[in-house]
């Protein structure tokens, strides 16, 4: 036996446009997917680590999605230089394509 080998960066994005072309054409895949998206990334070999949850949003002209980043180091608490600067580190949002916001990370508020 071979051992299990992850796959490559690109064939994780390869897997990922066909499962999204998979989609377009079928809405049975496509509903399946938006269900129960670890079964079907695991079905497609991008497994999600257990204890990882993986949630699908589809996007749609009129609406964005902004994603909340973790706290720093874990903690939901900070302190009240940090909020200040969380607060006024960033002057204006901007759409990215696929409709999804790009924010400035704040200095000091980088997660990892």
């Amino acid at each position: 036996d071979l051992p299990h080998r992850s796959p490559s960066k690109t064939e994780q994005e390869n897997a990922l446009a066909q499962l999204f072309a998979a989609c377009w054409r079928d809405e049975a895949v496509k509903a399946r997917f938006m269900r129960d998206p670890k079964a079907v990334l695991k079905d497609d070999g991008l497994e999600v680590p257990d204890g990882m949850d993986a949630k699908v949003v589809e996007i749609a002209d009129d609406c964005v999605h902004i994603t909340l980043p973790a706290a720093p180091g874990g903690s939901p608490a900070l302190s009240d230089d940090e909020q200040s600067n969380a607060a006024g580190g960033c002057s204006s949002l901007r759409a990215g394509s696929g409709g999804t916001l790009e924010l400035p990370v704040p200095a000091g508020l980088h997660n990892g």
